[in-house]
């Protein structure tokens, strides 16, 4: 199909006694001729390139599953690759499903975000040797060496989400929000805390709260049941990194006039304008960007680690847009100043 495609003008014809007095003419032409074949051929093969995304459950809201399907989009587009997004009941057998579906398509890279995946990944890793499979915010014991974890270092951030609450808080009094109790969100909520007290030694930081249940990510009644006893406790700033149930946070805290919000993993202050004091960024689509191109060039690293310094991890108000984000904190200059010197701390360390 592709040599059918090409005229090749100056090689096609008899070579006449003209021709045969300037070879270099018709070597240069035969030359050019290759090249482009050569081009063609590469872009083919390298457009056949699939990179695959697997979400753990069907489509919702979920910004943080969202970014994924960013993420590889943007690869695929620098990386000249065909992307797709496959998203999986939320059962077991419905996630091994697509990740058979996955490997019937040959693809180079699939990219996996959930802790659902952990059991499974491995075993699907052994079986496609020539795929690069990358999952995203977990670590998975004696992986086969096709497989690297992507983790992020939120911790960073949620240090200066704490800063933040605590120079904000009106009660004295601050609270983080998760899905469901894991040792990275236990994590957050102790360097939320830490950066809470470092900035106001007398501030009261209130347990981390859990929305839990069958839906964690996806339950904002129960994020708003979780959230109205908060406040009820004294609790006027809360850090809410739940997901979908992110909703109903937002609802309680609509109720309650001196009350704050501090939005998780987009910019979410557009969603309740006056309230949401800042956000913390995780930026997925980054971090799937770097981890694919380093693939593409031959390195293969079993973990990666991604934080302020690479751009994987940001606060709206730190963000070279944040003057039209409606975050509440672009108000306040002097508190803008100490985040970005906590920041330029932060990335020095590292």
């Amino acid at each position: 199909m592709l040599l059918s495609a090409l005229r090749f003008n100056n090689i096609s014809k008899p070579i006449t006694e003209s021709d045969s007095a300037r070879p270099d003419r018709w070597l240069r032409s035969l030359h050019l001729a290759f090249l482009l074949l050569c081009v063609l051929l590469v872009a083919e093969s390298h457009a056949a390139d699939k990179i695959i995304y697997i979400r753990p459950v069907p489509m919702n809201e979920d910004p943080l599953l969202r970014l994924g399907t960013t993420g590889v989009n943007q690869a695929a587009l620098m990386y000249g690759m065909e992307a797709s997004t496959l998203a999986s009941q939320p059962t077991r057998e419905g996630r091994q499903q697509q990740l058979d579906a996955a490997l019937k398509q040959n693809p180079k890279v699939v990219v996996l975000l959930g802790f659902e995946f952990k059991e499974l990944v491995a075993n699907v890793a052994r079986q496609a040797p020539n795929t690069r499979f990358f999952l995203l915010e977990h670590c998975v014991d004696n992986a086969p060496p096709n497989l690297t974890c992507i983790q992020f270092r939120e911790t960073e951030a949620s240090y200066l989400a704490g800063i933040a609450a605590g120079l904000t808080s009106h009660n004295g009094k601050v609270g983080m929000i998760a899905a469901f109790d894991t040792p990275v969100r236990r994590q957050n909520a102790e360097a939320f805390a830490a950066g809470a007290i470092a900035a106001k030694p007398t501030i009261s930081v209130y347990d981390p709260q859990w929305i839990g249940g069958e839906q964690p990510f996806n339950d904002p009644a129960r994020g708003e049941q979780v959230a109205k006893a908060m406040l009820a406790a004294g609790v006027d700033t809360i850090f809410s990194t739940a997901a979908v149930s992110n909703q109903g946070v937002f609802r309680a805290v609509a109720a309650q006039p001196k009350a704050r919000v501090i939005g998780h993993p987009v910019n979410q202050c557009r969603v309740l304008p006056g309230k949401v004091l800042d956000n913390v960024e995780v930026h997925l689509d980054i971090a799937i960007l770097l981890a694919v191109g380093e693939a593409l060039r031959g390195t293969v690293r079993e973990r990666m680690d991604f934080g302020l310094r690479e751009g994987a991890l940001s606060m709206t108000s730190l963000s070279p847009d944040a003057a039209l984000s409606e975050c509440e904190i672009t108000k306040e200059r002097a508190l803008l100043l100490k985040l970005r010197e906590a920041k330029k701390i932060i990335i020095s360390r590292k």
